[in-house]
């Protein structure tokens, strides 16, 4: 069998997109594969089939290179269904485990992976089979049966021979020209098919990174607005803060200047309490002077009428001193009387200075009382003000506390929820990436089986071409062994011709002196007719 030749400019690999790093181009894979085949077919090593690769590809440390069947018919399922048999090297769970983000993706890709291979798998054993039943003698004769003849044995005349040759080219020749046509218009089909898959290949690229860009606007959008959120709730929580402080400064300034306006106001009760107990005091002590005062003029008003009456009676008792003894006695008596007046007088006037200043004293006393219950009760007053107040300090501390650990409450409440809501939300944006991460997975695994089938479709369409053409250049070659028999069946014609026309002319010439000797003993055959080698003899 002879070398693949490269493919004519007319079916050359269309111009595209340069394929992965991991494909090689069509033309490279049939080469090494018509390589692979011709030289099993000569070769004495141990063949490589399909089976032999299927065992081989799950081995530990396998590589593409030991993937290669050199078993023909393996090589030609390979060639027919377009497959690389570097695509069926097992990849195991680890090698996604590290290309992917996730175990569940990697777990996706690997078993979408594996189904992959065991299809292709399945294929090229399908197709070896149907090779196999293919190569069976009665399949043989068939096939045999229905490629044109290579000689023109049996046939009955030269002319009938040539005649079936002509024929037989044409046919040819109008089968060679529709199949080229039939190869231009399945090539230009195929061309126009491949721009239709490579565009809506492009277009699901294109599609996909408007939609990765899409993804990654809104990503970003979300993360922006959830730092916005975060920082309008710092902003929020920092004014909070500030109107919580603002409002317990000013709530301490209030307090500070109620207790300076109560202790103001209490010094200044004090102070007019003094003053007013200094006026009480300076009152009294007036009273007192007056009352001393009252008594001492009493005293002598008393004395004085002590002493007027001491002088009436000192008067009296001159001019008694003229009466008469008789009346001594009633003189005695009258200053009896007066002295017991007078006694009685200063009784009275001693029982009223004594009254009234047991009652400026019981005065002072109840004063003094009055002030000492006054100061009790300011005392007291004073004591259930500082008790109120300090139960009042106590309920607002209270109050304040029982506000504090409401408000750090609903600030963890808040907090709570706000780390509820930012988990949900995480939470829902995990969920979206994982299953975004999952299309976008299957979107790839999609877009790289379209490829692949691409790149299977390119691979069975050069090697269909390579077929068609080896088919024309075997046409071609026996065209040419046709022409070349035509043009010795010719030569043959124009020779026999040639020699039945000097024969006819060598009979004549024979003939004519035949005649003219009239020498005809000799000339009779076997079987009674004329001895043509005899009469040639004699010419």
């Amino acid at each position: 069998m002879t070398e693949p030749r490269p493919p004519p400019a007319a079916l050359a690999p269309p111009v595209g997109p340069a394929p992965d790093a991991s494909r090689r181009p069509a033309y490279s894979w049939l080469a090494e594969l018509e390589r692979i085949r011709d030289a099993a077919a000569t070769s004495t090593k141990p063949r490589i089939n399909i089976m032999d690769v299927a065992d081989r590809a799950v081995e530990p440390g396998c590589t593409a290179a030991a993937c290669m069947p050199t078993s023909p018919r393996s090589v030609e399922a390979c060639l027919r269904l377009g497959i690389d048999p570097a695509s069926l090297l097992h990849r195991p769970l680890e090698f996604f485990l590290r290309t992917e983000r996730s175990p569940e993706l990697a777990q996706l890709a690997f078993s979408h992976e594996e189904a992959l291979r065991q299809d292709r798998l399945k294929a090229l054993i399908d197709e070896r089979r149907h090779l196999e039943d293919a190569s069976r003698p009665g399949a043989a004769g068939k096939a045999s049966g229905s490629k044109p003849a290579a000689s023109s044995a049996g046939v009955a005349g030269a002319e009938d021979l040539v005649e079936k040759e002509q024929k037989r080219l044409e046919v040819m020749r109008r089968r060679q020209e529709r199949e080229l046509a039939q190869l231009i218009s399945y090539e230009m089909a195929r061309k126009e098919m491949q721009e239709k898959a490579e565009a809506k290949v492009r277009e699901q690229e294109r599609k996909a990174e408007e939609q990765r860009q899409a993804k990654q606007a809104a990503d970003e959008e979300w993360r922006r607005q959830q730092h916005e959120r975060e920082m309008q709730r710092k902003l929020d929580e920092e004014a909070r803060e500030r109107d919580i402080k603002v409002q317990e400064a000013d709530r301490f300034e209030r307090e500070l200047e109620l207790r300076r306006r109560e202790q103001e106001e209490e010094k200044k009760r004090r102070q007019e309490a003094y003053v007013r107990e200094q006026e009480r005091m300076q009152k009294a002590e007036q009273a007192r002077l007056e009352t001393d005062r009252i008594l001492r003029e009493q005293q002598a008003v008393v004395e004085k009428r002590k002493a007027e009456m001491q002088k009436r009676d000192a008067e009296r008792e001159l001019a008694k001193q003229q009466a008469a003894e008789e009346r001594a006695a009633a003189n005695a008596e009258a200053q009896r009387l007066a002295q017991a007046r007078i006694a009685a007088t200063q009784a009275a006037n001693a029982a009223i200075l004594l009254k009234r200043r047991e009652e400026f004293e019981d005065h002072q006393r109840k004063g003094e009382e009055r002030r000492r219950q006054r100061e009790q009760q300011r005392q007291a007053e004073e004591e259930e003000k500082r008790v109120a107040e300090q139960r009042s300090a106590e309920r607002r501390q209270a109050a304040y506390e029982e506000a504090q650990r409401k408000e750090a409450s609903r600030v963890a409440e808040v907090l709570r929820k706000q780390r509820e809501k930012d988990e949900q939300l995480a939470q829902v944006k995990a969920e979206r990436d994982a299953e975004n991460a999952r299309r976008c997975l299957e979107r790839k695994l999609q877009l790289h089986d379209k490829v692949d089938s691409v790149e299977e479709m390119k691979r069975r369409d050069v090697y269909e071409r390579s077929q068609a053409l080896r088919r024309i250049e075997d046409e071609t070659q026996r065209t040419r062994q046709l022409q070349e028999q035509r043009r010795q069946l010719q030569d043959q014609r124009r020779l026999a011709n040639m020699q039945a026309s000097m024969q006819r002319q060598q009979i004549v010439q024979a003939m004519e002196k035949l005649a003219a000797n009239k020498s005809w003993a000799g000339l009779s055959g076997p079987d009674g007719g004329v001895d043509m080698g005899a009469l040639l003899s004699k010419k």
